[in-house]
């Protein structure tokens, strides 16, 4: 990357002062959130995110707008000619074109996801960034990130810089341990969920999923925002989500302290009209969207459904994925029957994320049409039985939801982005 970047004038040491985003599960909520409250309050906010669901455009997002086809077209020919015989990935590739439209297209911050890993991910090739976040970390990618937690930890912790401050969600204490060795050998101020900030319930609310529907308030040190509402992203993993993006958001917007883990964040905060950072938050917190993260799906494939049912479509796809999903769907208090129908790329299947759903839900395998290394959905049923579960196969998305029987249903269709996308190709 660095040969093709130094041909192109070194776009990525030009970009606007850059959050970087590493961690197993809620990146991209995250990242989504931080953006939409800096825009909330008036900001230029550009956005590289991934995977993308139907087109590339997706990924790269310049003030709130996805790039256009023109514009994607000129910078990646532009990569590809710099390029020239030096072997890249498409992310590899694709990052550089991204870099080539934040440099040339102004903005107050933008807010970087990386893709796979952290230390040696595409991303990370930025040197100069505002703010580094690490959300939950979870076994995925194993092949490529190690077969434990800690490993995992160290590749996602290595976005760190000098001087640069880092917030941290909520994490495995072997995940935690790690990040806090390499803040620490950083000098780096660091803030952990549930040390320094953290969310909770309105008090006056009921359990679980009453409880949620009440909102809930946010505290960072001495200071706090109470009585924010209830999130647009539905699932209760959510507000960690949310406590750390409203935390690196605080730190960002109070730049003054961004060093300094000892300076009293509130003094400052009251400074500075803390009012419009209240406004700007609850707006985000109301109006953010996320494809394909518990998202409601109404089209043709809904109604093959009974009447009174709902498609909901999620990207878990590792075991605190499935762990998450699975605690929702708990959490709805109707009397509706619950349904999982899954499939995956090629020997990602796991028992650990097949048996978050025993006794919560149903669970039928189809095989992903739109996965170039598809796992069979026999497959998928043989790892079920190995731990017990039984679990239905199907040919196809339609095939399976014909297998849901005539009553009032919940069905939520998961485990690979690609089955989101075949989900959302039906003509609404």
């Amino acid at each position: 990357m660095q040969i093709v970047l130094e041909k192109l004038d070194n776009p990525h040491k030009k970009l606007p002062p850059v959050i970087h985003i590493s961690g197993t599960n809620g990146k991209g909520s995250t990242a989504a959130l931080i953006a939409e409250i800096f825009s909330c309050s008036g900001k230029k906010i550009h956005l590289y995110t991934s995977p993308h669901l139907q087109d590339c455009n997706e990924r790269i997002v310049l003030s709130g707008e996805k790039i256009s086809d023109n514009f994607l077209f000129e910078i990646m020919e532009e990569t590809r000619i710099a390029a020239d015989e030096t072997p890249l990935t498409f992310f590899e590739a694709f990052t550089i074109g991204a870099f080539l439209a934040f440099s040339r297209v102004p903005a107050d911050l933008l807010v970087v996801e990386c893709g796979m890993g952290g230390r040696i991910d595409a991303t990370n090739i930025i040197t100069e960034k505002l703010l580094t976040v690490i959300t939950p970390i979870s076994f995925d990618h194993v092949e490529y990130l190690g077969n434990s937690i800690e490993r995992i930890a160290l590749e996602k912790a290595m976005i760190i810089r000098p001087e640069t401050p880092l917030v941290v969600a909520s994490q495995p204490a072997a995940a935690k341990n790690i990040i806090k060795i390499l803040a620490a050998d950083q000098k780096i101020p660091a803030y952990f969920y549930d040390e320094d900030f953290s969310v909770e319930m309105n008090e006056e609310a009921g359990e679980l999923a009453d409880d949620f529907a009440k909102g809930f308030n946010f505290y960072f040190q001495d200071y706090f925002l109470e009585n924010l509402p209830k999130p647009a992203l539905p699932g209760s993993h959510q507000y960690i989500n949310f406590a750390t993006s409203i935390a690196a958001s605080l730190l960002t917007r109070n730049s003054d302290n961004l060093r300094n883990k000892n300076s009293k964040i509130v003094s400052n905060l009251v400074a500075k009209n803390d009012g419009d950072f209240f406004i700007s938050v609850s707006k985000a917190i109301t109006s953010v969207t996320w494809p394909s993260r518990l998202e409601r799906i109404k089209n043709s494939l809904e109604k093959l459904l009974p009447e009174g049912s709902e498609l909901w479509i999620d990207g878990a796809h590792n075991e605190a994925g499935a762990f998450a999903l699975a605690r929702w769907i708990f959490e709805q208090k109707d009397k509706k029957e619950n349904f999982v129908i899954c499939g995956f790329s090629k020997n990602k299947c796991k028992k650990e994320f097949l048996e978050k759903f025993r006794n919560i839900a149903e669970v039928l395998a189809v095989r992903v049409s739109g996965e170039p290394n598809p796992e069979s959905a026999e497959k998928i049923s043989e790892i079920g039985a190995e731990i017990g579960m039984k679990i239905s196969v199907a040919d196809d998305l339609s095939e399976a939801l014909q297998l849901i029987p005539r009553a009032p249903s919940r069905v939520v269709i998961c485990g690979s982005f690609h089955l989101a996308r075949d989900v959302k190709s039906y003509i609404t």
